[in-house]
């Protein structure tokens, strides 16, 4: 039964989300109806609330700017995702490292990606730097010489108060080349949801000795847990420099750059994205299976975009809090208080405990009514997961060897992975990517039959990361080798999966209560370059005829939304909620309308070169399926509102564009 959207009075989802007490909730196996409608809150309280619409056209152009973000699922649906939870502290998440700040709730990240891996979990895409060629990018050299400390940033002060040394244990070993382990068919490692295994305390029990272990590793180890956290600080936080061999052996003009002026490592922000933390999480799991001596051991999976009743998999789940099913545990392992439970041991915000929900709209203005909150955060996983139908809104765009990428819209990723639910977190994004390549519907490309692929680019394939693995070898893996789970002997129980993704996979969104704007309207639209932090802005968008490229005719091609040149604040959390032919919307606009077209987002990021300044990024969004909807013509023009998502500063910006990918 696909969920419904619009009004909460009408059936969400099958069976029923939660109800706070006091909500006359009729509950059956199937429907659920709530007492308050959302629609009639967008009318009566989007003027209320102070978010007035003001306009903004195309603005003029204030100098160079960094190219954007691309929509993979989860950035933002994890960034706000996982902080309303405190899912994935960035800053000390692990007790005992007092040398370190604690996070504070911008600082969690939820990913991306992109929660997925903005509102779309928005990822940068890629700016041409210096020195390159088309290449595939090496994997990293673990010496010394290619890696630098990374600053540790007070966000409250704005100051560097220490270095972070995030360098990998270098063993000197010869790399080998990743292979398929097929021996092990009986060993297929099945990542269940994490809700589903906190009920049983044998896993419990087994998951919690696992990182007991990982723990008691030296440091020097590379399968400890100091050395697990670093591989994401490290390649998040830019501290290894890209090595020699990415340059072509047979290209001799110009010479190679000495290291002080090679490009650094990082993958997030481009198509490596998904892939390498993929390997990043098979290694690990590996890794904790190796120390239980259980080859079949796999993570379990935070899926926060269950909205169901029974599984509860918008909460954090009951495993990772502090007063978790640590008593179902104990009596299968040691007497009381004599093995630590480090499935909690980490410093995350209380607020966001259990039966905290998590609310993919940040704005979360409707607290006292669940069904409204369970209905925003379907039809956002909607527009951030079946909305974009090409791979460059999905994963992001290319990453070559030479090339730098930009920090755009994660949080400060320094400590992210000392918590064990990050890696929890990430193994649902992980199986989104595998959801949305499996998606059969094509809602936004006008001809309504363009496939999910990944990159057939030989750069994408051949790009090689560097993992140790729980032998302690250094191992090359390329790209092509990460695409499909089952050669790396690990899938996800599509049984506990598969009615909870089709709620958001089939949304029903429905026709605003107020109409669209007429023509003249539109036209009329102001010249403002601002997008305020108090008040909603309309600009004006004009179309264009997409013209056949790439060996796509000019159907299959995927309209865009280009945001240019937004001023993001560089110490200041920034979000906007983007409606397409609404010049109404407002903080109580109910994301199921058909107008809604996804998030523009960015939360501070400190990499090793500092950001001394704010930057100016574009911002992607797939509009297709909201256009076709709202049966808006081939090139009409429309409007844009931008509403303010509860940030501090307004916020500049050059205009907005149409692009075809």
């Amino acid at each position: 039964m696909a969920a419904t959207a619009a009004s909460c009075t009408v059936s969400l989802l099958s069976p029923n989300p939660r109800a706070h007490k006091g909500q006359e909730n009729q509950v059956n196996t199937r429907t659920v109806q709530g007492n308050v409608n959302c629609r009639a809150e967008e009318r009566t309280r989007s003027r209320a609330s102070g978010l007035n619409s003001s306009s903004a056209a195309i603005g003029r152009r204030r100098g160079p700017h960094r190219d954007s973000p691309s929509t993979l699922v989860l950035s933002r649906s994890q960034l706000k995702a996982t902080a309303r939870t405190g899912a994935e502290a960035s800053e000390d998440s692990t007790e005992g490292d007092d040398e370190e700040d604690d996070a504070t709730i911008e600082q969690a990240l939820l990913h991306r990606r992109q929660l997925l891996w903005g509102a779309t979990g928005t990822f940068s895409y890629l700016t041409s730097a210096g020195f390159g060629v088309a290449a595939p990018v090496p994997p990293a050299d673990l010496s010394l010489k290619y890696c630098k400390p990374v600053p540790n940033v007070n966000r409250k002060t704005n100051s560097t108060n220490n270095t972070v040394h995030c360098c990998l244990p270098d063993l000197h070993e010869t790399p080998i080349d990743f292979k398929f382990e097929y021996d092990d068919l009986h060993d297929m490692r099945i990542r269940k949801p994490a809700h589903i295994l906190s009920k049983d305390p044998a896993y419990v029990a087994k998951y919690n000795l696992a990182y007991l272990r990982m723990k008691q590793l030296p440091d020097d180890d590379p399968r400890s847990f100091a050395a697990q956290w670093h591989i994401h600080c490290a390649f998040c936080m830019g501290a290894y420099l890209e090595p020699e061999s990415g340059i072509d052996p047979g290209f001799s003009y110009p010479p190679p750059p000495p290291p002080s002026v090679r490009v650094q490592l990082q993958y997030h922000y481009s198509w490596a994205f998904a892939p390498w933390h993929r390997m990043y999480l098979y290694f690990h799991e590996r890794i904790l299976g190796d120390l239980i001596g259980d080859k079949s051991f796999a993570l379990p999976v935070w899926n926060w975009d269950n909205q169901r009743e029974e599984v509860g998999g918008n909460q954090m789940p009951l495993m990772y809090a502090p007063t978790g099913p640590i008593y179902l545990i104990k009596p299968l392992i040691m007497p009381a208080n004599e093995i630590p439970y480090e499935l909690s041991n980490a410093i995350r915000n209380r607020e966001h405990f259990p039966p905290e929900v998590v609310r993919l709209d940040p704005s979360d203005l409707y607290k006292k009514d669940l069904n409204c909150v369970f209905q925003n955060n379907l039809a956002f996983m909607n527009r951030a997961m079946v909305s974009p139908v090409s791979i460059t809104l999905f994963l992001g765009k290319p990453y070559r060897a030479g090339q730098t990428t930009e920090p755009k819209d994660m949080g400060t990723f320094l400590f992210t992975a000392k918590d064990p639910i990050f890696y929890s977190h990430h193994a649902n994004v992980d199986r989104l990517w595998t959801v949305w390549k499996s998606l059969k519907i094509d809602p936004s490309t006008r001809g309504g039959y363009r496939k999910r692929e990944d990159p057939t680019d030989p750069d994408f394939l051949n790009t090689k990361f560097a993992f140790y693995n729980h032998k302690k070898q250094l191992v090359h893996v390329k790209i092509s080798q990460t695409l499909d789970t089952l050669p790396l002997r690990y899938e996800y129980e599509e049984k506990e999966f598969k009615s909870s993704d089709d709620d958001w996979i089939y949304y029903k969104f429905k026709p605003s209560v107020y109409k669209q704007p007429s023509p003249g309207t539109i036209d009329a639209l102001g010249t403002e370059t601002v997008l305020k932090n108090d008040k909603s802005v309309s600009v004006a968008l004009a179309r264009i005829e997409p013209t056949p490229s790439h060996g796509r005719s000019a159907e299959e091609l995927e309209e865009t939304l280009v945001v240019k040149g937004v001023q993001v604040p560089k110490n200041s959390f920034m979000l906007y909620k983007v409606f397409i032919n609404l010049l109404e919307a407002g903080a109580f606009t109910p994301l199921g309308v058909h107008n809604f077209v996804g998030v523009i987002s960015h939360i501070p990021h400190m990499d090793s070169h500092g950001m001394e300044h704010n930057q100016k990024i574009d911002f992607r969004l797939s509009i297709g399926a909201s256009l076709k909807a709202l049966g808006v013509k081939e090139s009409e023009r429309v409007s844009v509102t931008f509403v303010p998502g509860g940030h501090e500063e307004d916020v500049e910006f050059d205009g907005v564009v149409v692009e075809f990918n």
